[in-house]
């Protein structure tokens, strides 16, 4: 049985903390790294969050002040002008539209009642020159 001299023990020991050691930087180092990425992304959502609340206070102030204009043409009676105009030109577009079906059956029935030719019932000419009447 061989026991360890005493350079031996020293150099395992030497070893064995020379290797905790370049173990330790190593993972020191990937820590670092990992902590250094995690507080980019921090710093990227604190950014995001006050962009976000700046946003939502620029969107409040827009929607007081369109809601104030809103009120404001309400009590102008805008509104109420620009729906009854909407409705005045609804009913002129309806009365155009009947107008012109009017006009087309018209047109129709007097073209029907020019049409002296006697066509056959299938709409078709006759070929047949000689034929009599």
């Amino acid at each position: 049985m061989s026991t360890l001299s005493l350079s031996s023990a020293l150099f395992v020991v030497a070893a064995t903390a020379g290797g905790a050691g370049v173990a330790w930087l190593a993972t020191s180092l990937h820590y670092r790294g990992k902590m250094a990425e995690f507080g980019a992304q921090f710093e990227q959502a604190e950014r995001a969050k006050q962009k976000a609340q700046e946003l939502a206070v620029q969107s409040r102030q827009q929607v007081e002040a369109l809601q104030q204009a809103l009120s404001e043409a309400k009590r102008d009676g805008v509104i109420q002008n620009a729906a009854a105009s909407a409705r005045t030109e609804a009913a002129a577009a309806q009365a155009a539209k009947v107008a012109k079906e009017k006009a087309r059956a018209a047109l129709v029935a007097q073209l029907d009642a020019a049409d002296t030719s006697e066509r056959p019932a299938h709409g078709f000419a006759d070929t047949q020159p000689m034929r009599q009447r």
